[in-house]
This record gives C-alpha cells, structure tokens and sequence, in this order.
C-alpha cells in the first residue's frame, strides 16, 4: 500500500472514531424522561435506572478531587462505561471510559484544576452503558463556583479571553481600572488603570485563569508597570487564589502580570477532538500494522 493510500486511511478511520465516540451523547437524559441520576418516569411509575453514576459531593471548588462512582444492574463481561462531563455552557471538558467489575461497580477520579474548567456554575457528568445492547444513559450534577462569568460586579475587574469573560476580585488606591485582557501567547493579564496618585492594586486572581508554576510549585509572577519590571509587589498564594498587590506611581496606566499557566483561549471540545484523534491513529496504527513511514 502506498505511503499516500495509508496516510488516507488513518484519516478515514481516525475521523470516523470521532463521529462515532461524541455524537453517542447527543441525547441527553432529559430527552429520554429521566428526572434524576437514579430514577426515570413511565406514566406514572418510577423505576431504577439499569446504570446510575453519583459524585462523593455536590460542590466543588477549583483544586478538589472529584469520586465519581457508578453501577450497572446487568454488566456485560469486556462491556465499558463511557462517562464524558460537559460545563455549564455545553462544552465537553472530560472523557473516560471505565472499567466495570463483577458486581457492576465502577468509578474513576476528576481533577478540576484542569485548565479547560474554566466556566463557573453546574457540571454535567454522563455515563452510557451497552451501545450495541442498547442505550443506557445515566446523569449526576455538581457546581464549581468562580471561574468565567457572563457579568462581573462592580468589586470585580473584568477580564476578557476572546468572546470569553473572566472576573477578578480587586480593589485600588490612587486610581481606577478600566478593565483587562488575558493573552495566551505571552500567559499574562494585562490591567489598564487611570493613576491620579501614586497608590496600589490588589488582585486577587484565580489560579484557573492567571498561574505561575514551577513544577508542582508556585513560581514568582513577572510583573510590569508601564514597561517596567517591578520587584517590590506582594504575592499571597492561597488554594484557588493568588493575591497580587502591585504599587504604581501617578501617572501609571498599564500593569502586566505574566505567569506560566493561563485559561486556553480555544474550546475545550477542540483539545478533546486533537487527543481522541491522535488516540485512534495509534490504536489503529497497533492493530492493523499500517506504518506512518514507508519501507525501503
């Protein structure tokens, strides 16, 4: 087979497994009559669902450990349970597929210090069970305060990602912000000020939108007023928050803090689509024996 012919058909395959692996959530729970993550409604009867999935709390905040767990009445040796967990604006930030045991248990762990939770509100986890015996779709809910918002408070600063908008908890001395921008490219937050005396900010930014890592260890922000590298800024680390107070002078109108950690500007669904891509072409790659370079 030429190199050509087997670059065509990894495409094929790879894009069919993703037409096949998403579209399989399209239909929601509340589509199909059921009222909660255990129960559905037939007339005017309430039976138990044949797979139910359930979280260890109802709200979480943005460094937790999330205990999904879950039970099929009937398990089918070798069958999987495919879980996917949508934010509140639909976007889909995690997928599993989990092992089921011998008495129908299953469960997996979720870390929401992922950079694609970024939207605050209800978390949707799903779980569906036997596509080839039929559909079996189960669903939980849990909440994440902070994050991105639809409108910020007037104690608030508003920082925009593309169409995106972020709220940081500030206040200020001497001037007044006018709003701020989040930059990929260079991982920063930029604030736009208008300095009448010389005064100064605090931000009390979420790790989910602005961070400065070293490893697994907070990192100094690199912080500059009008162009200029400061050193003499405050930086309180809490578990979700890092509170940065920067001083400026009169007359200043732009501070940039820049990390090594900011909220992706892209949607998470796109991050998700490239991993299950190149997930498949492996997969396929392994099983059919098909190679990415020709043979001399």
């Amino acid at each position: 087979m030429s190199t050509q012919k087997e670059y065509a058909l990894i495409a094929i395959l790879a894009t069919a497994a993703l037409v096949g692996i998403l579209p399989a959530f399209s239909q929601s729970p509340a589509d199909t009559g059921v009222a909660n993550a255990n129960t559905f409604s037939s007339g005017t009867e309430s039976q138990i669902l044949p797979i139910s999935v359930s979280t260890d709390k109802n709200v979480y905040d943005r460094q937790s450990t999330i205990n999904v767990t879950g039970h099929v009445l009937e398990p089918i040796i070798g069958q999987t349970v495919t879980m996917k967990v949508s934010d509140p604006i639909g976007n889909v930030v995690e997928i599993h597929q989990l092992t089921v045991d011998n008495n129908g248990d299953f469960q997996t762990t979720i870390n929401t210090s992922s950079p694609l939770w970024t939207a605050s509100g209800t978390y949707t986890i799903y779980a569906q069970y036997g596509a080839q015996q039929g559909l079996r779709t189960s669903t939980t809910e849990f909440t994440i305060p902070g994050g991105g918002e639809t409108s910020c408070t007037s104690q608030q600063l508003s920082a925009t990602l593309g169409s995106e908008l972020h709220c940081i908890d500030y206040s200020i001395d001497g001037g007044i912000a006018s709003g701020a921008t989040l930059d990929t490219s260079s991982k920063s937050l930029t604030v736009n000020i208008r300095a009448d005396n010389d005064g100064q900010i605090t931000l009390n930014i979420p790790r989910s939108v602005l961070d400065s890592k070293a490893g697994e260890k907070d990192d100094s922000f690199l912080v500059l007023v009008d162009g200029q590298e400061r050193d003499n800024f405050t930086d309180v680390p809490g578990t979700d928050t890092r509170a940065l107070t920067i001083p400026f002078e009169a007359g200043s109108e732009k501070i940039e803090i820049i990390g090594t950690q900011i909220v992706p500007e892209f949607g998470p669904i796109a991050a998700l689509v490239l991993a299950i891509a190149i997930i498949s072409i492996i997969a396929v790659s392994a099983k059919t024996g098909l190679r990415f370079m020709p043979k001399y």
